[in-house]
């Protein structure tokens, strides 16, 4: 059964304080407050999430377009997110994950790791999800 949801577990301290700086879709790694943009430092820090407008009706298919307010999750150590893994990464439980630099995950190589794999994913050639834990 296909996950409908980004937050698994726990409780991410929300804010809709920022807008999209370009299309991002909920489960990418984001930075910024004003405004937001896909994670994009390599191997960088981060705990903040993209998150589906359910209240909205809108699932975590949806993306928000460029402009719009963004339903963003902080989340702390231990809780559980349904996060997007990069292209051509094959990961099994327990691995470490940092950023991909492009609001995706991708197996830890060097600096903080910001996650923890909690399923086994196959090398693909496009972009997948994948359930992790926050470091």
């Amino acid at each position: 059964m296909a996950r409908v949801v980004t937050v698994l577990l726990g409780q991410p301290v929300l804010n809709e304080d920022g807008v999209a700086a370009e299309a991002i879709t909920p489960g990418h790694l984001v930075a910024g407050v004003a405004s937001l943009v896909k994670h994009a430092t390599a191997n960088g820090p981060g705990r903040s999430y993209a998150l589906e407008r359910d209240e909205l009706g809108t699932g975590i298919t949806t993306a928000y377009a460029i402009a719009d307010k963004v339903k963003v999750g902080a989340f702390p150590g231990g809780t559980r997110v349904y996060a997007h893994l990069a292209s051509g990464e094959a990961i099994t439980v327990d691995d470490f994950l940092g950023s991909n630099g492009d609001g995706k995950l991708k197996a830890w190589a060097s600096g903080p790791y910001i996650a923890r794999a909690l399923e086994t994913v196959t090398a693909i050639n496009n972009s997948t999800r994948i359930r992790v834990e926050v470091n």
